[in-house]
């Protein structure tokens, strides 16, 4: 039987550590583990390796998880994905279902056993989420004035530049926009989420989990609350 292979991309580089120490001693059969400490490290290396499975981090350094599991559906063959992460905000639970993610467990909750168990589900082509996540998943759904349903495509991706407080001219620069679309657009989301004004926009893109993840290789995220 030929080995799985599996690549981790943390850019904690002790986590990295342990969980590929951690891979080695769960993954039943033989198995090449390599590991990747970006986005871009970790595209590189699934191009030379073409792993079964990939675990993914969503919030790193040049790139965010998204970005990297939309790029690897785009490989030939293209692996699972299995994120691993620290935490699952609003923003996160309303994108899962509409990326190429197939499985999704939290750092501070899953057990060795359950990691194992996911590694086993994606390498025979299923899927694995958390109890807890499916079920934030479902409560998402049930909510009929949650952002994800009242904000169009556009606004979506606009509300993570609102919320690193940028101005409309950067904003606008960045999306492709002109200013004066993008002022709509600020209007639109304002009004649609009964907000009031920047700051609480900025506050409430923050608290969403939306500045979470830098959207643009080497832009900054200049201008959030602390």
């Amino acid at each position: 039987m030929s080995p799985s292979t599996i690549l981790c991309i943390e850019d904690n580089a002790l986590l990295l550590d342990f969980l590929v120490l951690k891979l080695e001693q769960v993954v039943s059969g033989p198995a090449v583990i390599v590991g990747a400490g970006s986005g871009r490290a970790g595209l590189e290396l699934a191009r030379e390796h073409k792993p079964d499975v990939v675990i993914l981090e969503l919030r790193l350094p040049d790139m965010n998880g998204f970005q990297v599991a939309a790029e690897l559906a785009g490989l030939r063959p293209a692996p699972r994905v299995l994120v691993v992460t620290s935490s699952a905000p609003d923003t996160v639970l309303s994108r899962i279902t509409n990326s190429p993610i197939h499985g999704f467990l939290l750092k501070s909750s899953a057990r060795d056993s359950e990691l194992a168990l996911a590694l086993k589900e994606l390498l025979f082509g299923r899927t694995y989420f958390q109890p807890a996540v499916l079920t934030a998943i479902a409560r998402t759904r049930r909510q009929p004035d949650h952002f994800s349903k009242i904000l169009s495509d556009r606004e979506l991706e606009l509300v993570p530049l609102f919320g690193f407080g940028w101005a409309h001219d950067k904003v606008a620069r960045h999306a492709g926009l002109s200013p004066a679309t993008v002022r709509t657009h600020h209007q639109n989301i304002l009004a649609k989420l009964n907000l009031h004004g920047r700051e609480e926009l900025m506050r409430w893109a923050i608290k969403k989990g939306f500045t979470d993840f830098r959207y643009e290789p080497g832009e900054a995220a200049l201008g959030c609350l602390e």
